[in-house]
């Protein structure tokens, strides 16, 4: 559905953007063409808000916004490790030499997108003026679901930069402001979470088409990123009722045998609540990262089946159904988004895998994280046995908990999502929002991860820096630094 907007979407961007400059400047468009000559009709507000979605599909900006989910969600956390096809940015981040000139960093592609989001939320309205056929309500909608798309790529930020520049007024001339200052992460929380406030009260429950509604922004999209923001802030019994308000919506866990078909070949299942959606012509970028017939970037370490999935070669019946020929193969080859079957693979013309953003048994296991925190053991562990027992679980990772060890049932917790999105931009900020817990008093699952996995010749180094909790956020990219005289580097890396 998204993509027969497309063609009306380049010539929106083309209108609203402008001519190219460096860094912040790229966010600037041509004066007076925006509030003057657009904004006139509902298919000029729709055309812009599906701008915003397609966005985040292709090279935008110079970035590919699911490209950078998956690097800034992955490769910090050691189930990912480099293969032949590595560039010498990835090798950098492997490795822990994290500097300001890695284009990893590079962050333009994710505030491209939330500009063209204030864009609609800015003057969407205007369109209600001089075009009678469109409806308030519709309006309200479309200006909600670029708060909610807004709201995910500022908790990306987040939580992958610490503080960052807060921007929520459109860019729409050459005089406005284009050299803003970082804001506190306690700013950009706050301002994530009034901006999903506001959205749920007029965003839709649904869309047009079934496709419409995992590819855009809904009620039910907007509880589950509240759910994984209050839970990131340690507002457990918030998550909970934010999860809750999900869990009553219409989703249901695919069964166990559709697990890798539904969710990740065809898409868009049952279980989906969120995905970016890719269709002919527009390929994702994850074929030239995980295929075998382009000298793959990535592979998974070989610790992955034995440690996470609990893979015994001696006892081969005894296998997680989520692991081999459906997360990745015994190669280390990730698997998730290449496959179409078993023993089958994309070609470079059929790499169309979703992203999935959130779906049901993430927010389910938020519920759980949230639940062993409040005292709530026992709700949280049964949970976890049902996405364990939906999954195909091995019987060697099953651990017998007491329902009152709170810190035990969290890390049990942790291990289960890396069974379940293992490979899916989550691994990272799953152990970095458990490790900041409580004041960093989980800092050993960071350590941990990195004496399992991380190169043995930088492991002193990479363990010393994991060690300083200011490392954990990456830093500014240095064209930023030079085009935005206001941007300060953060603390870490200006030694």
């Amino acid at each position: 559905m998204l993509k027969k907007y497309i063609n009306t979407f380049m010539i929106a961007l083309l209108i609203t953007l402008g001519t190219g400059c460096d860094g912040w400047l790229d966010m600037r468009p041509i004066n007076g063409v925006v509030k003057q000559d657009y904004w006139k009709t509902k298919e000029q507000v729709r055309a812009s808000m599906f701008g915003a979605y397609a966005s985040m599909t292709g090279n935008f900006r110079g970035g590919h916004v699911t490209e950078n989910m998956f690097l800034w969600g992955e490769l910090r956390a050691y189930m990912v490790g480099l293969n032949q096809g590595a560039n010498f940015n990835d090798t950098q981040i492997i490795f822990g030499n994290i500097q300001p000139v890695n284009n990893i960093t590079d962050w333009s592609s994710i505030y491209g997108t939330i500009n063209l989001c204030n864009l609609v939320v800015d003057y969407a309205h205007l369109a209600l003026e001089t075009d009678q056929t469109f409806r308030e309500e519709d309006m309200k909608n479309y200006v909600a679901e670029a708060r909610a798309l807004r709201a995910l790529m500022y908790f990306y930020l987040v939580r992958t930069f610490g503080e960052v520049p807060l921007v929520i007024d459109a860019v729409d001339t050459d005089e406005d402001e284009l050299a803003p200052a970082k804001s506190s992460k306690e700013a950009v929380l706050s301002q994530i979470l009034e901006d999903l406030n506001l959205a749920e009260v007029d965003i839709y429950e649904g869309h047009e088409s079934n496709a419409a509604s995992k590819g855009r922004m809904t009620k039910y999209a907007v509880n589950a990123l509240q759910a994984d923001v209050h839970l990131w802030m340690e507002n457990y019994e918030l998550a909970v009722q934010a999860a809750d308000k999900v869990l009553a919506g219409p989703y249901g866990l695919v069964p166990q045998e559709e697990w890798a078909r539904a969710l990740f070949i065809q898409g868009n299942s049952v279980e989906s609540i969120f995905e970016i959606q890719y269709q002919a012509p527009q390929n994702n970028p994850f074929f030239q990262m995980f295929s075998m017939d382009q000298g793959r970037r990535f592979i998974a370490y070989p610790s992955v089946l034995s440690d996470v999935f609990g893979f015994n070669p001696e006892q081969p019946e005894d296998i997680d159904l989520r692991s081999i020929d459906a997360s990745l193969k015994t190669s280390g080859e990730i698997f998730k988004y290449t496959s179409l079957g078993p023993n089958t693979r994309r070609v470079a013309t059929e790499s169309f895998a979703n992203w999935i953003v959130y779906r049901l048994a993430d927010v389910m296991l938020m519920k759980a994280e949230a639940l062993s925190q409040l005292n709530r053991g026992a709700e949280a562990l049964e949970i976890v046995e049902t996405i364990r027992e939906r999954g195909g679980a091995a019987m060697s990772t099953e651990e017998n908990l007491t329902t009152t060890d709170g810190d035990a049932i969290l890390r049990y917790i942790l291990k289960e999502r890396a069974r379940e999105f293992a490979f899916e931009g989550k691994r990272w900020f799953d152990l970095l929002r458990v490790a900041k817990m409580n004041n960093y008093s989980n800092l050993d699952l960071l350590i941990t991860v990195a004496i399992e996995n991380a190169p043995v010749t930088n492991l002193n180094s990479i363990i010393n820096q994991l060690r300083d909790t200011r490392s954990h956020y990456l830093p500014i990219f240095n064209t930023e630094l030079n085009s935005n005289p206001n941007l300060v580097q953060n603390e870490y890396y200006l030694r």
